[in-house]
């Protein structure tokens, strides 16, 4: 009986986190981000991860953690 609590607890984790995390990427996309170099909107996500996001310039080619939110 423990093994199967524990099996759907395990379960039950996991679809919070994808809920939460599925929550964060909607609330990003309504999100205009601002290159710093050149101050186009035209950013995207680059990588993400435990430690943050790299976000990516389409216009001038910059990559890095910062950005500008409007």
């Amino acid at each position: 009986m423990k093994i199967n609590d524990s099996t759907e607890n395990d379960d039950e984790q996991e679809k919070i986190e994808e809920l939460i995390k599925e929550e964060e990427q909607k609330s990003h996309k309504m999100q205009v981000l601002i290159c710093p170099v050149c101050n186009s909107s035209n950013v995207t996500y680059y990588l993400g991860g435990e430690l943050g996001y790299q976000y990516r310039c389409k216009d001038c080619g910059y990559i890095g953690a910062f950005v500008l939110e409007k």
